[in-house]
């Protein structure tokens, strides 16, 4: 059968849908039964050849045909192999159909082959994007090279039409912008390497399963295919997974308490003797599972203690997570707070108990708030999920400024109520129900409220709760005070505003105090051995930032609870697995309007971040630069003034190089600075006139320099239209009125012509 060559936009056009059906098929290649593949691709490829003009004799009919059977080949494979028990991804079907369709349309006139590139270079692009092969990259560059060959040829060939003025012979154009494209992509690919993380789900939602505001629920903000069901079993709990562990066995049933004794270490004993009741060997291990849950309280916690000895019980479950968390990650969960330390205790003396929070309805949602935090505002409060599961409290942790609680369905006011020490707990029961889900609302905090809710410096009054309720040992009180002296003659010693004080103290014990749960402590006086050692656990790190931030008249508390470690995120499932190793102990310290902002002392802990406003970094920027800020605005005010030195010293030394550069051009640079200098100078040329009018009219007042103007003009003209090599005449001339007009001889001129 006879065969016809096909046009150049036709086979460069195949080209790219062919690309981009390589593309996808590197996805499917290792996936989809080889002998099925490959079948589809052959028909594909028999198909494009009957539809092609490389084959002579068949009738416009049988061409039609065969491009719509094309088209249709991947569906019909999908079909029969979802059939046969082998089924094609639903997506790898779609996209090559939309490979066929580009090498279908390739085959056709111009339009039709300009939606071929279209849909090729988005094919290409995509399935480049989702591949996990770091060679699939290359496609990618192919194409576009090809693609930059095949447009730039276009562009020329549409030139043959035009009649041509001007033709000078230069470099080839397309294989220059062919390799500045491939250069541009490689750079650019390196330029980006290893600058992103691994690839994220869509923040907005753009599904209807996806719908929704944060009040009704913040899962709608996670994207595709989230709405309602951010964490499993939300809904219907007796599905989630974790039912069939044995996660409610209950030896492995864990209080706030026992986790600090396995993570921190228990509390010393006290010698204290009461009556006591013998048991045989087959009741300690059952008395110990109780007494672990009944005897130790939460309205104290000690800083003396002993090495942690973890439980071997809490490794036994499957499913370990002690509550789930679907929001930032790096955050502190709060679930107790102490104001009072007697040197060794911290106890609760603060009197906060409400039992009828204030219920609000917000986007069709109810949500029961605390009185005391204020209206709730969209741009300042954050709304994340918290999923508990082996927590054996009433307490729900919570994050820093947690103002309201809403669970879906729940409309009644006795399930919420805030304790004495601020924290939400749910009253009347034992313990918050397993696999409950609770939306929590917190309010942000910027920088710039720290600096304006805290004393400017330290008050020379008592503040109220400033001080411990008892008094500290003497020494103790020596060695914090020692400790807040050695910061402020720190090479750069913090200002005079507490909050400066403040974040030196935190620094301070970031820098120089090792965090270390084990480390020993068989002083009474556990603060002063932390002080002389500078090695502890967190329960130091934070009590001894408390302490500290009461030496400089700030109010502050101790606060335990978790902490959402930025490793356990799960990308899949959108949510953090808390574990009972994270328990953590911090500090929060008061603003004036009665609000508590948390601190972190502890090194290996990301510290909390209060983002400052635009005129608070502006503002700050200031202070700190303004004899920059004054200098720059001399230099500045000087270049102003001597500007046309400036610009005359750059022309000066622009012509020079540009004529030795570009030899044949010296006349044209020349006129162009004679122009330039001739605009600083007042006496610009108007566009149109003619140029050796123009510089004859300017220098008209002046024999020399009009004569002068007059060679200079010949010799642009001789260059121009004469075509010989000879320069030198030239470039003497252009010399010779280049030094004479200058930006000032140029404005004498002008006021001499208007005079």
């Amino acid at each position: 059968m006879p065969t016809l060559p096909l046009e150049r936009k036709t086979t460069e056009a195949i080209v790219l849908a062919v690309l981009s059906i390589t593309a996808v098929a590197a996805l499917r290649i290792g996936v989809e039964p080889r002998t099925l593949f490959i079948a589809e691709m052959s028909a594909i490829a028999v198909l494009f050849v009957a539809s092609s003009p490389i084959l002579r004799g068949l009738t416009p009919t049988a061409v039609r045909v065969s491009a719509s059977g094309l088209v249709v080949t991947p569906i019909l494979f999908a079909i029969f192999a979802r059939a046969t028990g082998s089924p094609i991804a639903f997506e790898m079907t779609a996209l090559t159909t939309l490979g066929s369709a580009s090498l279908a349309m390739a085959l056709g006139n111009d339009r039709t082959r300009a939606m071929s590139l279209i849909a090729s270079g988005f094919l290409t692009q995509f399935a480049v994007a989702i591949s996990d092969s770091k060679y699939a990259v290359l496609l990618a560059i192919t194409w576009m090279a090809v693609c930059v060959w095949h447009l730039v040829a276009n562009h020329w060939e549409r030139l043959e039409l035009c009649a041509a003025h001007h033709v000078r012979r230069g470099s080839g154009v397309r294989p220059v912008s062919v390799l500045a494209a491939i250069a541009i992509c490689i750079v650019s690919g390196l330029v980006v390497k290893d600058r992103f993380g691994d690839s994220q789900r869509f923040e907005i939602g753009i599904m209807p399963t996806s719908g929704g505001t944060q009040w009704s629920d913040p899962a709608a903000r996670s994207g595709v295919g989230t709405g309602d069901a951010a964490i499993a079993a939300k809904d219907h709990a007796e599905s989630f997974g974790a039912v069939e562990s044995d996660l409610f066995l209950e030896s492995t049933e864990s209080t706030l308490f026992d986790m600090f004794s396995d993570s921190i270490g228990e509390p010393k004993k006290k010698n204290k003797w009461e009556r006591r009741q013998g048991m045989t060997a087959d009741q300690v291990l059952e008395a110990h599972a109780k007494t672990s849950k009944s005897e130790k309280g939460g309205n104290s916690f000690s800083t003396d203690r002993m090495p942690a000895k973890k439980h071997l019980d809490l490794n036994d479950a499957a499913e370990r997570a002690v509550i789930q968390w679907a929001g930032p990650t790096g955050i502190r969960l709060a679930m107790n707070r102490y104001d009072t330390f007697d040197g060794v205790d911290w106890t609760n003396e603060a009197t906060h108990r409400n039992e009828k929070l204030t219920r609000r309805e917000i986007a069709k949602a109810v949500w029961f708030c605390d009185p005391a935090a204020g209206a709730l505002s969209g741009s300042t409060t954050e709304v994340n999920l918290l999923k508990v599961l082996r927590l054996d409290s009433t307490r729900l942790p919570t994050p820093m400024l947690a103002s309201a609680l809403h669970i879906k369905d729940v409309d009644r006011q006795d399930f919420f109520a805030i304790d004495d020490d601020g924290s939400f707990f749910m009253p009347g029961r034992e313990k918050v129900p397993q696999l409950t889900v609770v939306n929590i609302a917190s309010t942000t905090v910027m920088e710039d409220e720290l600096w304006d809710r805290l004393p400017e410096t330290i008050p020379s009054v008592e503040r109220e709760g400033a001080a411990p309720a008892k008094p500290l040992m003497p020494s103790t009180m020596e060695l914090l005070q020692k400790e807040i002296e050695l910061i402020r003659r720190e090479p750069h010693p913090p200002g005079d505003h507490t909050y400066q004080q403040l974040r030196s103290i935190v620094e301070h014990l970031r820098t120089e105090f090792t965090f270390d749960r084990s480390a020993e402590n068989v002083s009474s006086a556990p603060i002063e051995k932390f002080l002389q050692t500078r090695r502890g656990g967190d329960h130091l790190f934070a009590t001894t930032a408390a302490l500290m931030a009461r030496e400089i008249g700030l109010q502050s508390r101790l606060v335990t609870g978790f902490y959402v470690r930025p490793s356990a995120i799960d990308i899949a499932a959108r949510h953090a697995n808390v574990l009972p190793e994270d328990v953590h102990v911090w500090a929060e310290i008061r603003m004036d309007n009665g609000r508590w902002f948390e601190i972190e002392p502890t090194p290996g802990y990301r510290e909390p971040i209060y983002t400052p406003s635009a005129w608070l970094i502006a503002s700050q920027f200031a202070a700190a630069k303004w004899p920059h800020a004054l200098g720059l605005l001399a230099v500045a005010c000087l270049l102003f003034a001597t500007r046309l030195f400036w610009i005359e010293l750059g022309l000066s030394v622009m012509y020079p190089i540009g004529a030795i550069m570009w030899p044949r051009g010296r006349m044209s640079l020349a006129m162009r600075v004679l122009q330039t200098r001739a605009k600083y100078a007042g006496c610009p040329r108007v566009a149109g006139r003619p140029q050796r009018d123009w510089l004859l009219a300017i220098t008209s007042t002046h024999d020399q320099l009009r004569e002068s103007a007059r060679r200079f003009c010949d010799a642009a003209d001789h260059a121009a239209f004469a075509g010989d090599d000879n320069r030198f005449h030239e470039h003497t001339v252009s010399k010779e009125l280049m030094m004479n007009l200058k930006i000032h001889v140029l404005r004498q001129l002008t006021i001499e012509a208007n005079a």
